[in-house]
């Protein structure tokens, strides 16, 4: 997905090293894994948008925004409850939490057949080796569902590829919406264009 489309289409909340590996800039930044914090920290990132953490004591920059208490969640939970609780947004978008890993053949898969690593950074600096099996998914799917539960009036799309489908444990959910990147797109074109 070219992630250029969301430019000027709503406040974007992005994750650990995607700015420093990707050179793109979203509205805020999101991690909380000490070491990895600490590393973004020191490639200076804070100074170019708003960057979010727990209050950790090993993480002293003080150019980081903190959350007031320790949730204790992922990173992708984590971006998703300041969406809802600090910045107070109604319709949010969901790119990239796969949650399953991939089949041995390259496919995004299932909860039963989805065994690989299923990240764009493996193998590289502050990630797991590119072999390594898929990082266990149920924390990230209960600390959405917790989310979710607490924002009913809340709409949630989760961008998914063309036969995936969410877990079902949030999936049962009625403001929990799967969407195709082809649906995604449509409804990017009818946003209004964001005033800087």
């Amino acid at each position: 997905f070219d992630i250029d489309q969301l430019k000027d289409k709503g406040y974007v909340i992005g994750m650990n090293v995607l700015p420093i590996r990707e050179n793109i800039w979203p509205h805020a930044l999101i991690s909380v894994d000490i070491a990895t914090v600490n590393y973004i920290c020191a490639n200076d990132v804070p100074d170019k948008l708003e960057m979010w953490t727990y209050p950790r004591g090993k993480i002293t920059d003080t150019r980081l925004k903190r959350i007031e208490k320790d949730w204790g969640w992922s990173s992708g939970p984590t971006a998703t409850r300041i969406a809802l609780e600090y910045k107070k947004f109604q319709t949010i978008y969901i790119l990239g939490m796969d949650f399953f890993g991939l089949t041995d053949g390259g496919k995004v898969g299932s909860e039963k057949d989805g065994k690989k690593l299923n990240n764009m950074y493996k193998g590289t600096e502050r990630y797991r080796k590119a072999n390594s099996d898929r990082t266990y998914f149920g924390n990230w799917l209960n600390q959405m569902i917790t989310n979710v539960s607490n924002h009913p009036g809340v709409n949630f799309y989760h961008v998914v590829l063309d036969n995936q489908k969410s877990p079902h444990k949030i999936a049962q959910k009625s403001n929990w919406i799967d969407i195709t990147y082809s649906v995604f797109t449509e409804h990017l074109s009818k946003m209004p264009k964001k005033e800087s």
